[in-house]
């Protein structure tokens, strides 16, 4: 996976748009680069515009929202309105467009962020959405975001950190760099839920012992108790049946007794209410009689209120007449004021028109007139910005005559300065640029080769340092051998001597149990002596055991000191002859390199080959000029832009006294702004006046007719109720009104009648079913005993019965109590025998990776990743060196000293600490190891494009160079694009190739390429 180009606007610190192609120009040819700038000025910007173009992440923040956005300032430039990333990448050959923006709506609310992939070839879209294109861009890729932060960004620096820690805060840190934290999580997860299921257990036990039961024979006995209770319940539950019918056959009777005497009051009342009724039905027989003339009363009534209403209208409509000829004569007036003189009704609406024309004309040729001046003044304002666009030359003046007189000082001041300068035409000035840029491309390849130059000669002296260091080894260790040598014949001639002596002192000792058995007076079975001065006391040696294992060790360590001397002696003469290799190649290297020095330096037509600062001197001055060419080329364009100015500016000042000039003629007309609406709003009410003063002529006469026609039928209906006022013999028409009821008062007066014969039925029905049911009762009773001794008797059965339930159900409850116990326990024995299976289960994992911090997991896990990133570091240090190799320590090296430990195959592949190693040497080892975890990260793919993320700022220049001289290899051999993140001075001189950010005033940096 290569990164071939990005592209951002308004990102971070970075505003503005800005496109960096790391595949042409400057950063393609040298595939090696340093992303260079002041803390604060946006070089991991460009990182964060990589993943959060490919996964909408950025290192520092994590995943983007629109509240990460707006509240906490991140991503976007303060004060922008929109934002964007992209990513172009290569993957199998195939190249990718990853895109990612967002921006504010009109309410300055932020939009929902856009996001797609790209097929740059054919220019399709392979996938869009929020959610969709970090998932397919981990596809393409290959890599997950946390995946491609590590094989892509480097931080070496924690790798340094990590080489020299114990083993315990090494783990710690292998956690942070990897992130394999979960494996602590895991640890501390199995501790706590192996506790968790030991506390359940527990608990379960106290419940279980909590659990009590009935003893076999306890329970027996309450069952058999609960049968004979129950068989006594039922005769008694017969016995209460049968009292309790005769009881309520008695209150029977006495029920209806009761309805009897109580419908008796009720017929009394009836009787009652049926006479005061007599009343209220004659009112009902008149209204009968009478209401058939209702509908001509009320024609009667409804003609004399549409007399009143008609009246009224007519009364209002005088006076609305009046108001409409009040209104024409002020439109009138109104007219005369706005045309300044006397108009009458039959000239008002021509007189008008031809006065609105006239004003509207000359508006319209003053309108013409300032916009002719606005586009010369804009365009005035155009070419100032651009005669101002570096500093401020000509002020602006809102009157053309004023700014037309401060613009010749400024051409003279032009005019003097070309002059001056002896650049007379643009084409000169072009001519010397490029002279100028010769020059330049002369001094940067001068530049580029003095460096490689310079870094191969103190190359070649430290090579020739470290031959004569070696010469000096090889004779120092000669000696040691001759010495050696000297030394270990005469401990092999004492070794042997002792071991003889030992030897002879372990014979006898063998002879122990035959001499304890000895008797004096019979014979020795081995010499026959009968004499044994020894048989008791034992004979006195002096074997010098502790002498003979002392010497042999001695001899051991001597031997195995001279194998090493006689290593490291051949190791020296080995390294001897490669420096001197390396040497007589590297002179051969300078050769050539030297001749390209002179050879641009006779083109420069420096006499001497430079150092630094002379270098830095000839670059000034050149820039000296190089500015003064761009000051004459300016001044050419700022004279053309002048002439320009000053064209436009008198257009300007004549278009204006035009406007002056319109306007005023169109003032003595009328003064102001809405002419045409005063006009039209004057003719449209006029125009409404007289159609409104028809109008009102016609209502006034329809509403007369209306009143002659309604007075005639008023008439007519009097004579007819007159008649039958006379035929009735009913003294006025107020009386007649008396005798018809509303509708609803006649339908309360049938439904009070409807009332009363129903109630004279129901009491009647009442009555007659009363007296069946007495009759019915009486031949149910069986008893001649009162209803008071029934009751009495009724509830002393029932008090017993009561009792002999409660007796049953606390038999039953303590018998349902005791099954339900029972089944609590089993249901507890099941639970608690899985519990224990699962406490066996946890036991045995807590006991493999379970504690309560983490620790013994996370070890075990860390411990197997740092072998296999060892693994990976080991082939990548082969890369840079072939001396050392590195190695876990063993589990007796951990007991004393658990650091890191490196074979040094220049020393006899002798295993030390990676503390006894020097700073450059550090170096290189924790750089093969971030190397390594990009390898580790990556997997199978191939990573072409990394960058390393400081870690140089410790470095002493001998190491730095050491550092640089390691990433153009690794660059060189694996055709990779590798950036530098860095600040440091020595490291900016060394890789001349930078992507340079620089603050500016505004707290905003610019990006250049150099």
């Amino acid at each position: 996976m290569k990164i071939s180009k990005i592209s951002f606007k308004n990102i971070h610190s970075l505003r503005g748009e800005h496109h960096i192609d790391f595949l042409s120009g400057p950063l393609a040819e040298s595939g090696l680069f340093a992303i260079t700038g002041a803390t604060g000025s946006g070089k991991s910007t460009l990182l964060d515009v990589i993943t959060l173009a490919l996964y909408n992440k950025v290192p520092r923040i994590g995943s983007i929202s629109k509240s990460v956005i707006d509240h906490e300032g991140g991503i976007m430039t303060r004060n922008a309105t929109d934002c964007y990333a992209e990513v172009e990448y290569i993957v199998k050959q195939k190249t990718y467009r990853s895109h990612w923006s967002i921006q504010r709506n009109r309410n300055n609310n932020l939009n929902d962020r856009k996001q797609e992939i790209i097929d740059v070839a054919t220019g399709a879209i392979l996938e869009s959405g929020k959610s969709a294109v970090p998932v397919k861009n981990e596809e393409l890729i290959g890599l997950s975001y946390d995946q491609f932060v590590k094989a892509m960004v480097l931080s070496q620096g924690q790798f340094s950190k990590l080489l020299q820690a114990k083993r315990d805060e090494r783990n710690t840190l292998l956690e942070d760099i990897t992130g394999a934290k979960d494996y602590r999580a895991i640890g501390i997860a199995v501790y706590r839920r192996y506790r968790e299921v030991l506390d359940l257990r527990f608990k379960h036990e106290v419940r279980l012992e909590g659990v009590e039961l009935l003893q076999e024979e306890d329970r027996k006995k309450l069952t058999a108790q609960e049968i004979a209770l129950n068989a006594s319940k039922v005769s008694q539950k017969k016995e209460l049946d049968a009292l309790k019918l005769e009881i309520e056959n008695q209150k029977g009777i006495l029920k209806h007794q009761t309805v009897l005497a109580t419908n008796e009051a009720q017929q009394k009342e009836l009787i009652q209410d049926i006479e005061n009724f007599k009343k209220e039905e004659v009112t009902l027989k008149n209204h009968t009689k009478y209401v058939v003339h209702a509908p001509l009363i009320s024609e009667v009534d409804q003609k004399e209120k549409y007399l009143k209403e008609q009246t009224g209208e007519l009364e209002r409509e005088k006076v609305n007449q009046t108001n409409i000829i009040r209104e024409k004569e002020r439109l009138l007036q109104e007219g005369s004021i706005l045309v300044k003189r006397e108009l009458t009704a039959e000239d008002l609406v021509n007189a008008l028109t031809a006065f609105n024309k006239e004003v509207v004309e000359l508006k319209k040729e003053e309108d013409l007139a300032r916009a002719e001046a606005k586009l010369h003044e804009d365009t005035v304002k155009k070419i100032l910005s651009d005669v101002n666009k570096d500093t401020q030359r000509l002020r602006w003046d809102s009157q053309p005559k004023v700014f037309k007189e401060g613009i010749h000082p400024i051409e003279e001041k032009i005019e003097n300065f070309i002059a001056k300068s002896q650049i007379y035409t643009k084409a000169a000035a072009e001519e010397k640029e490029i002279q100028f840029r010769e020059k330049s491309q002369r001094i940067q390849a001068l530049k580029i080769a003095l460096t490689h130059y310079n870094s191969e000669l103190k190359n070649k002296n430290s090579k020739a340092s470290e031959l004569k260091t070696c010469g000096e080894l090889v004779e120092k260790y000669n000696g040691q051998l001759k010495v050696l040598t000297d030394e270990l014949k005469f401990l092999e001639t004492k070794v042997e001597q002792l071991t003889k002596a030992e030897e002879h002192r372990k014979k006898h000792q063998s002879l122990e149990a035959h001499r304890t058995a000895l008797v004096d007076g019979e014979a020795c079975p081995l010499c026959g002596a009968l004499e044994h001065p020894f048989a008791i006391n034992e004979p006195v040696f002096n074997p010098q055991e502790t002498l003979l294992k002392s010497k042999s060790e001695l001899l051991t360590t001597k031997r195995a000191l001279k194998t090493a001397t006689q290593t490291n002696w051949e190791n020296e003469v080995k390294r001897s002859k490669l420096l001197s290799k390396e040497i007589t190649e590297l002179k051969a290297l300078i050769a050539p390199q030297l001749d390209e020095v002179e050879k641009l330096c006779k083109a420069l037509r420096l006499k001497d080959i430079p150092d630094a600062q002379a270098l830095q001197d000839l670059e000034n001055q050149l820039m000296k000029e190089v500015q003064l060419v761009e000051q004459v080329k300016k001044a050419f364009e700022l004279r053309t832009l002048l002439e320009n100015l000053n064209q436009v500016a008198k257009q300007w000042q004549q278009s204006t006294e035009l406007k002056t000039e319109k306007e005023a003629k169109r003032k003595k007309l009328f003064e102001g702004d809405g002419l045409d609406g005063k006009v039209q709003r004057l003719l449209s009410g006029w125009s409404a006046n007289l159609e409104n003063i028809k109008n009102s002529n016609r209502t006034l006469a329809t509403l007369k007719a209306k009143l002659e026609t309604a007075s005639k039928e008023k008439d007519l209906f009097n004579k007819q109720l007159n008649a039958i006022l006379d035929k009735e013999a009913i003294a006025s028409l107020q009386q007649l009104k008396s005798f018809i009821l509303t509708e609803s008062q006649a339908e309360d007066i049938r439904n009070k009648k409807k009332r009363i014969e129903l109630r004279q039925e129901r009491l009647t029905t009442e009555k007659d079913n009363a007296i069946k049911e007495i009759a019915l009762y009486k031949k149910l009773i069986k008893s001649d005993a009162p209803l008071s001794a029934l009751e009495a008797d009724y509830a002393k059965l029932e008090e017993a019965f009561g009792s002999l339930n409660q007796q049953i159900g606390r038999l039953k409850t303590t018998l349902e109590a005791d099954a339900k116990a029972k089944e609590k326990q089993q249901v507890l024995l099941e639970k608690l025998k899985d519990l224990k299976k699962e406490e066996n289960l946890w036991k045995t994992m807590n006991g493999l990776i379970g504690d309560s911090s983490g620790k013994r997991f996370s070890n075990f896990v860390q411990d197997l990743t740092l072998e296999q990133l060892i693994g990976y570091t080991n082939l990548r240090l082969k890369d840079m060196s072939d001396r050392y190799l590195l190695d876990i320590p063993t589990a007796d090296e951990a007991d004393k000293n658990d650091s890191l430990k490196v074979f040094d195959s220049h020393q006899g592949d002798a295993r030390r600490s990676i503390n006894t190693l020097s700073g450059g040497e550090t170096f290189m080892v924790s750089l093969a190891m971030a190397f390594a975890l990009s390898d580790l990260a990556a997997k199978n793919v191939k990573i072409e494009s990394i960058f390393i993320d400081e870690g140089f700022g410790t470095l002493d220049p001998e190491t730095l160079n050491q550092a640089i001289t390691i990433l153009e290899k690794m660059q060189n051999e694996g055709d990779k694009s590798i950036g530098v993140i860095s600040h440091v001075e020595a490291l900016k001189e060394r890789i001349t190739t930078q992507i340079r950010l620089e603050k500016t005033g505004s707290g905003y940096s610019t990006i250049e390429i150099v």
